[in-house]
């Protein structure tokens, strides 16, 4: 399977994004600076994770797309999607257990015995994980789940697909009509929440450059980014709307669908060039994401301590903080996310599927 450079770099740059929006949210508390770094420009840096959802749905069917309908493969999927999901969080769910030994969550039910089991096997569940960021995962667990449907049976796996995007469809339809989900409690929170329509519109991506090559690609490059960050700008400084509302997220989601069809198309045809920096910053984007809460947190008690012999300025904290935070994910990736990956990959069980 090729490797796409530049989705990988813009893999990294949607981890860094979220990093960003976490520090400055973050150092504006009021123990802190008690505002936000850059007025507030940073606000919108949670589309990274919108980006993240259509990347994965476009990788997902690029890479396994030659599998549906092979039942015999979906055991080899199952292990590469479990493989590339659990064991890196477990050491940073770990990681932030033995952190939470010494400094006990305030909220006593963040880390409840039904939320520990929940948040390490990723399971179904109203109440965050543990680890924040990982209400992410849940919702990837979910994706490859329902896309492993394909690869045991073709046709029941699209009705599956097929009507999962309908009942999305749905919610976000009578959502932007009526201000409110149709679907609630674990219903609208997971399967039907509105970032999963997202995983659809990469999975289009994917198949419209699995078809032949791609038309425009600069031209709509330049024409998504444009869209993706004046979106942005509307929600840093335009008015005040939900995080999860149907035109921003279906801005990202088509935005973000026009900048993998740019940067696919472009590579193919040799006019795009990576830089080594961002691509390895692209392939430690899973660290980053896992452990950049924790970085944080930790940066933000040495700020405390040297805040009264260091006169650093609010801006000047964030972009430490963000860029030690992200250097910290890439460190990660290179001393444990890779080797580990190195070792599954070297032994993958048999699972036996149906024929």
């Amino acid at each position: 399977m090729e490797k796409l450079k530049g989705v990988e770099a813009a893999r990294g740059i949607a981890a860094a994004m979220v990093v960003l929006v976490h520090a400055s949210d973050m150092l504006s508390g009021p123990k802190y600076f008690g505002r936000l770094p850059f007025d507030g420009t940073f606000r919108f840096a949670n589309s990274g994770v919108d980006f993240f959802f259509v990347l994965s749905g476009f990788i997902i069917y690029h890479i396994h797309r030659r599998d549906i309908g092979h039942p015999r493969r979906a055991g080899a999927y199952a292990w590469k999607r479990f493989a590339r999901i659990f064991p890196t969080y477990w050491v940073v769910l770990a990681g932030l257990g033995a952190i939470l030994i010494f400094s006990p969550e305030k909220d006593a039910s963040i880390t409840s015995p039904g939320n520990i089991v929940a948040s390490i096997f990723l399971l179904p569940r109203l109440q965050d994980p543990i680890l924040g960021v990982a209400w992410t995962l849940r919702h990837e667990v979910l994706f490859y789940l329902l896309f492993g449907m394909l690869l045991l049976n073709r046709t029941a796996g699209r009705l599956v697909m097929a009507l999962w995007a309908a009942l999305i469809g749905w919610n976000i339809a009578f959502f932007w009509v009526t201000g409110a989900p149709w679907f609630h409690g674990l219903a609208g929170y997971l399967p039907f929440r509105i970032f999963n329509i997202e995983f659809f519109f990469g999975m289009g991506v994917a198949l419209l450059v699995s078809r032949g090559p791609a038309w425009r690609p600069r031209s709509l490059l330049v024409l998504g980014t444009l869209l993706f960050f004046t979106n942005g700008m509307i929600v840093s400084f335009g008015p005040v709307v939900p995080i999860e509302w149907p035109p921003r997220q279906l801005t990202y989601a088509l935005a973000a669908a026009m900048i993998l069809y740019g940067l696919v198309g472009s590579e193919r045809a040799g006019t795009l060039k990576v830089p080594a920096s961002l691509f390895a910053v692209g392939t430690a984007s899973y660290s980053i994401y896992l452990t950049h809460l924790i970085a944080i947190m930790i940066l933000q008690q040495v700020l405390l301590r040297i805040r009264p012999f260091v006169p650093l300025t609010l801006d000047v904290s964030f972009v430490a903080i963000a860029a030690i935070a992200i250097a910290g994910g890439v460190v990660f990736s290179r001393l444990v996310e890779q080797p580990l990956l190195r070792l599954l990959r070297r032994r993958p069980p048999a699972i036996p599927v149906p024929a």
